[in-house]
């Protein structure tokens, strides 16, 4: 049976699981769906002096893999380069991390410094 509920509408599911997540665990939100230099970041936190940079991926069914396979090279590399973006526009921040969140129905899964 499929689910009412769209793709994107899924997608948007799944991030605000992944901000409530974070937020319970003591991470400060800064921004969802940020744009830096042409690439978008799904969820950008702090906690302490680290800013995390997070990929959230999800996924109805396993049956194309799980999806935290889904962030590929490529999307590493874009990854890095937003956070090295974010890095320098955010005084007080160290160092930056990055994360991926991946969600599975209602499950989540925090991989963090996950490249």
């Amino acid at each position: 049976m499929r689910s009412s509920i769209s793709a994107s509408e899924y997608g948007r599911l799944a991030e605000t699981l992944a901000t409530t997540w974070l937020r319970l665990r003591g991470y400060r939100i800064v921004g969802r769906n940020v744009r830096v230099a042409g690439r978008e970041v799904d969820v950008v936190a702090r906690r302490g002096s680290t800013l995390v940079v997070c990929e959230v991926k999800a996924r109805r069914s396993t049956s194309r893999g799980a999806p935290a396979e889904a962030v590929d090279a490529r999307k590493r590399r874009r990854m890095r380069e937003a956070g090295e973006m974010l890095l320098a526009s955010h005084p007080g921040v160290e160092r930056v991390r990055f994360d991926v969140i991946a969600v599975d129905g209602f499950r989540v899964r925090h991989v963090p410094a996950a490249f």
